[in-house]
């Protein structure tokens, strides 16, 4: 937080409604879901909560990501109404969607999702109620002619899967492993990102070394 250039950006960390005290100087406190499903809730809420303020473009980061400051901001983000890294999973002809741990949305995108109603409501592009934020927005956009502007300098850190133990004498050799392609050094956002031993079970000891080292490669 201290790289983070004042004159240029605020940091807020904002959270849902169940606070059982007074927000802190950084802090947000909304009347809105917090819960998994209710990402759409929240970041309709936070945008709302910006554009009150006047701000002209919002970065919806998540708390699992490195970010390094100077150069995001250097990144051209303002040039576009909504800015990301596209889900390489998004097929021809499907929505652009962007990997939801960091976008940028302007001024002009943000009203158009403020004023939608949330996926599962009278009205919505989406029918049933869904916690999946990023795949909302990009819709809600792709309806009023703003589409994703990809920048892979946002990047899905997955790290070195460890080697496995020592099998026993005759079993068969373990499969090899894809490893993810290493971020290139104009990266400027690392989602830490690790599914070492199932989804999302790798412990928080693990994530939070790897989350650190990455901090000290890059800074």
């Amino acid at each position: 937080m201290p790289l983070v250039p004042r004159d240029r950006a605020d940091i807020k960390f904002f959270f849902g409604r169940g606070a059982t005290r007074e927000p802190g100087p950084d802090e947000v406190f909304l009347d809105c879901d917090d819960a998994y499903l209710g990402l759409p809730d929240k970041v309709q809420s936070i945008l709302r909560w910006a554009y009150e303020r006047e701000y002209d473009f919002v970065l919806k980061c998540d708390d699992d990501v490195v970010i390094k400051p100077a150069a995001l901001l250097a990144s051209g983000f303002e040039q576009a109404d909504f800015t990301g890294w596209q889900d390489p999973g998004c097929k021809p002809g499907e929505i652009r969607t962007p990997w939801g741990f960091c976008y940028w949305l302007s001024r002009r995108a943000m009203k158009l999702v403020i004023d939608n109603p949330l996926p599962g409501r009278p009205g919505s592009i989406n029918t049933h109620v869904h916690g999946n934020d990023e795949a909302w927005v990009s819709t809600v956009l792709h309806y009023s002619n703003i589409f994703l502007h990809s920048d892979n300098r946002y990047y899905l850190y997955q790290g070195e899967v460890p080697k496995p133990p020592p099998r026993a004498l005759r079993a068969p050799p373990p499969r090899p492993r894809m490893q993810p392609k290493p971020a290139g050094p104009e990266a400027f956002a690392y989602c830490i990102y690790l599914n070492w031993t199932g989804w999302h079970d790798t412990g928080p000891e693990v994530i939070l070394r790897e989350f650190h080292k990455v901090f000290q490669e890059t800074r």
